[in-house]
C-alpha cells in the first residue's frame, strides 16, 4: 500500500487582490508537506489558487486535518479537495 497521498486543493481567496499573500500563507501550512501553490485564471481575469500538498496516507485523519488548516488561513475564504492521488 501507497504510503502518500498527494491532494490537489482549489482555494478561494478572501481578498482578490492579495493573491501573492494567500499563496504565502497556503505555503505556510504544517499539517501536510506543500509541494506546489501556483494561481490559475479561470476567466475574466479572476484567479483561485491550486495546491498539491502531500500526506501520509496511513493517518486516516491526515486529509482532513490540511482541509481543516486551509479553511481557516485567514487569507481563505474557501478550499476542497478537487482530486487526489497515491504515490
Amino acid at each position: 500500500m501507497p504510503d502518500k497521498t498527494l491532494l490537489i486543493l482549489k482555494i478561494n481567496a478572501k481578498d482578490l487582490e492579495k493573491l501573492d499573500a494567500t499563496v504565502k500563507a497556503v505555503k505556510g501550512i504544517k499539517s501536510g508537506e506543500v509541494k506546489d501553490v501556483k494561481r490559475e485564471p479561470i476567466g475574466f481575469g479572476v484567479e483561485i489558487i491550486k495546491a498539491g500538498i502531500l500526506v501520509n496516507s496511513k493517518d486516516e485523519k491526515a486529509i482532513d486535518r490540511v482541509l481543516e488548516e486551509v479553511n481557516k488561513l485567514k487569507e481563505v475564504e474557501d478550499a476542497e479537495i478537487e482530486g487526489m492521488t497515491l504515490l
